[in-house]
């Protein structure tokens, strides 16, 4: 991480920000029929889009999403230094799937919904 640096078990202190330079959304049928369906790159026919599992097909969009991405800045994957990501499986597997078939180091996002405590 060159001059980056660890801040506590879990922070790292970037010298240089991330920023977020290009995005791609993919969306399955139902979410292509509301209201942020002018927004999404591609709506899928198919919620499994063309797969056996969810773990597959969410795997498959986040590929898909990253190579559009790529795609609209016309750069190779060489030229990111890292991949952000999270899935709703919550356990990152999707996610980590997914990044695993690009040579870009990946760090995933978790969310631990807690539950809230009574005032």
């Amino acid at each position: 991480m060159g001059e980056n640096k660890r801040i506590g078990e879990q922070t790292i202190a970037f010298k240089n920000p991330p920023s977020i330079i290009s995005t791609a959304a993919i969306a399955g049928p139902k979410e292509g029929e509301g209201p942020l369906r002018d927004y999404y790159d591609v709506i899928l026919d198919d919620d499994l889009f063309g797969e056996e599992t969810w773990e597959k097909a969410e795997s498959k969009m986040q590929k898909e999403a990253v190579r559009l991405a790529l795609e609209k800045l016309k750069i190779d994957e060489k030229d990111i230094d890292y991949i952000f990501a999270g899935d709703l499986l919550n356990q990152l597997m999707a996610s980590s799937l997914a990044a695993r078939d690009y040579k870009i180091p990946f760090l995933g996002f978790m969310v631990r919904v807690r539950p809230l405590q009574s005032q």
